[in-house]
């Protein structure tokens, strides 16, 4: 675990943590959220680790349609105000799930 969160930290410092809304891990993929590109591949000493970007507005769509490019990283890095917005995001995606699951039901 500490491996994975030092892992993504210099993947965060090696793109400009400043523009950085989100960043977990899965494996040897590292998920990004950010306006700004970044490579697709980054050495880390003996490392390589590949980096699967998203655009802040494009990945909120994305979750929508696919909950598991969230729930499958482990989220290391964000900014609170983005992350609020994705949990807030799921959170009324379940709501409306439980009601349409509920009036089926009737």
């Amino acid at each position: 675990m500490s491996d994975d969160r030092e892992t993504v930290l210099q993947v965060v410092d090696a793109v400009g943590k400043w523009d950085v809304m989100l960043a977990g891990i899965k494996g040897e993929e590292v998920i990004i959220v950010s306006k700004k590109e970044c490579p697709s591949e980054i050495r880390l000493g003996e490392r390589k680790v590949r980096i699967r970007r998203f655009d802040p507005e494009e990945y909120l769509r994305l979750v929508c349609e696919n909950e598991s490019l969230f729930r499958d990283y482990k989220m290391v890095y964000f900014v609170k105000v983005y992350m609020r917005k994705i949990l807030d995001l799921l959170a009324s995606l379940e709501v409306y799930r439980l009601s349409k699951d509920f009036s089926a039901s009737e």
